[in-house]
């Protein structure tokens, strides 16, 4: 499996749609224009190759799912939320807090690559 589509895998199931800037400044022109508060805007903290931690920009998978139901995404929401929006694998990850095994989908919340289940969140 490509790096790629690892990373956004990984997105995916802290329930988050990558976004470039290009997106972001198209969210912004049509929050503006259609008078919209509803999008959720969010980061994703990951390791990189060089060992230093790094942000991507994202919105909420809810919010991507609402705008292309609403006609409003754009090409990359639209892709994003095609290929991954359902995308809940079946393999488990450990609780960063309780080491307890998760499904992946199910642990949301991230602090610095480390993912934590709601009773430890």
């Amino acid at each position: 499996m490509g790096a790629l589509k690892r990373f956004y895998e990984d997105v995916a199931c802290a329930g988050m749609c990558a976004i470039e800037q290009e997106t972001w400044n198209y969210l912004d022109d049509i929050e503006c224009a259609r008078q919209i508060d509803w999008i959720g805007y969010t980061e994703f903290d990951y390791q990189g190759r060089d060992g230093d931690w790094h942000s991507q920009d994202c919105i909420t998978m809810e919010s991507a799912r609402r705008l292309v139901a609403e006609g409003l995404a754009n090409a990359e929401i639209a892709f994003f939320v095609e290929c991954f929006g359902d995308y809940v694998p079946d393999r488990t990850i450990p609780c960063g807090s309780c080491g307890g095994k998760h499904r992946a989908g199910d642990l949301t919340l991230m602090r610095h690559g480390e993912r934590f289940c709601e009773e430890c969140a």
